[in-house]
């Protein structure tokens, strides 16, 4: 968790956040998905006709990748 972390930097503050941001959304299932991640639960959402995918976050552009590789443990 957030609350537990020590940050000794802006930098790192911002490398702890962005991998609990990928663990939150890629990695945790979360009981009120049905124990899917957001990511695969967004991918279910896309499955279905008529849904707005413009509505949903976008995180799956290469930049937001990119960063998310370069600061993993």
């Amino acid at each position: 968790m957030l609350n537990e972390e020590w940050f000794d930097s802006l930098d790192d503050a911002r490398r702890k956040l962005a991998l609990w941001r990928y663990d939150y959304n890629n990695v945790r299932p979360h009981s009120s998905l049905e124990n899917q991640t957001p990511a695969e639960a967004r991918r279910a959402l896309e499955q279905f006709e008529g849904s707005a995918p413009t509505a949903l976050a976008q995180t799956d552009d290469e930049e937001y990748e990119n960063q998310t590789r370069k600061l993993s443990l």
